[in-house]
């Protein structure tokens, strides 16, 4: 979408960084309000055709997406991506809910086993993502509007691999809502869970800046005095993501050896800090990367290492949510639910905060809002990490 929006705004111009946003977010609002229905129809009736049901919202969306930009003039064309948009949010409300449901099912009787699982969840999103941008551009390269002919194939190739998912069958549906209802109770009272949030929706507002607006900023039309406004095509800005996906998947291994060795509070304060690193080689790149390509190769490689750093919060998180899980067994897949919807809302509000951001600042506005969350994300943990180890240094005493 990023790269259609870029195209028709080179183009015939007009297209404002704040409608960029505005349709991200219908994504998302689409997402939250549609994964607690879907999520509640598929206890009652079944996950398995909530699988299938995915793939199929998310073939009709790319092409709502795709083609309309070739028939329809720009203030007509939002109205389509925009209802694009909202079918999209509604193949993950069906597929995410009914997939987590699914996995914590099959590793009911064995905890070891379903960390496990989680942990190739999250990998397999985090790889999913870097992927997909990669393909993105490549295909818009080579294929331009045709390229979302190929990503409704990608979906056909999905709905074929969830044909062959095994369902266990729908559950009671009263006994599913009445602990629903008992478990979302037991969660929202839980103090640690709620000091936390302010952190993790500031961390996954910034993944929502970036992912909704970086391809439109990156590839758009060119901002005087910024290196990096308009300086890539589809297929660098791939290379870019693929760097990125790199970084962070390396990251996550290797602060995955320190969680358990480590307070989990005091990891996340250290990976947090890594936010500043990304803004400032961020900012140094966008106003001295016409001094070289030396330089430019040098403050990627800073870029890189602030992206590993910063990479060890999401493990540290999902261990820390399962700390907060064990308190709360029987309700675990509420916790772990909270999470998905945390996730979402930050994409929303990353998504329409950062238009704004974008329109008045170009990439250092985006770079301006990336280093406020960090610094919201990095007081919460602060007072986290000390509310937290107040108990045992009175132990201690």
């Amino acid at each position: 979408m990023g790269l259609v929006l870029a195209g028709v705004a080179r183009q015939h111009g007009g297209v404002p960084a704040t409608a960029v946003g505005l349709l991200a977010a219908s994504f998302y609002i689409a997402e939250l309000l549609g994964a607690p229905v879907f999520g509640s129809l598929s206890d009652r009736f079944g996950r398995r055709r909530f699988l299938i049901a995915g793939p199929i919202f998310g073939g009709v969306a790319v092409q709502l997406i795709g083609w309309p930009s070739l028939l329809i003039a720009l203030p007509l064309l939002l109205l389509p991506m925009a209802v694009g948009r909202v079918v999209e949010g509604l193949s993950t409300a069906t597929t995410a809910p009914s997939t987590l449901s699914l996995l914590s099912a099959e590793t009911a009787d064995s905890a070891v086993e379903r960390g496990r699982v989680m942990s190739w969840y999250e990998m397999a999103t985090v790889i999913g993502i870097g992927l997909g941008f990669v393909a993105a551009g490549l295909l818009w390269d080579q294929l331009h509007h045709g390229a979302f002919l190929a990503v409704t194939c990608i979906y056909v190739a999905a709905l074929v691999a969830f044909s062959f998912v095994r369902d266990a069958g729908p559950r009671l549906a009263s006994q599913m809502e009445a602990r629903r209802h008992s478990s979302f109770g037991e969660v929202l009272r839980q103090r640690r869970l709620l000091r936390f949030v302010p952190a993790w929706l500031c961390m996954n507002t910034i993944a929502g800046v970036w992912f909704t607006h970086s391809a439109f900023q990156l590839t758009g039309v060119r901002r005087a005095g910024q290196f990096l406004s308009g300086e890539f095509t589809g297929s660098s800005l791939g290379a870019v993501f693929a760097l990125f996906s790199a970084a962070f998947l390396i990251g996550v291994f290797l602060w995955g050896l320190l969680i358990g060795r480590r307070e989990k509070t005091s990891l996340m304060v250290v990976t947090t800090a890594g936010i500043y690193v990304i803004c400032l080689a961020l900012f140094a790149i966008n106003e001295f990367g016409d001094e070289g390509r030396v330089v430019v190769v040098a403050l990627t490689a800073l870029f890189l290492a602030g992206v590993a750093i910063a990479s060890g919060f999401t493990p540290a998180a999902l261990a820390y949510l399962a700390d907060i899980s064990e308190e709360l067994a029987e309700h675990r897949g509420a916790v772990m639910g909270l999470y998905s919807v945390m996730l979402g809302l930050g994409q929303l509000l990353g998504g329409t905060l950062g238009g704004p951001f974008a329109q008045v600042g170009g990439v250092n506005g985006l770079i301006v809002l990336t280093a406020l969350l960090g610094s919201g994300a990095l007081v919460t943990l602060v007072v986290l990490h000390r509310a937290e180890s107040r108990p045992s240094r009175l132990t201690t005493a």
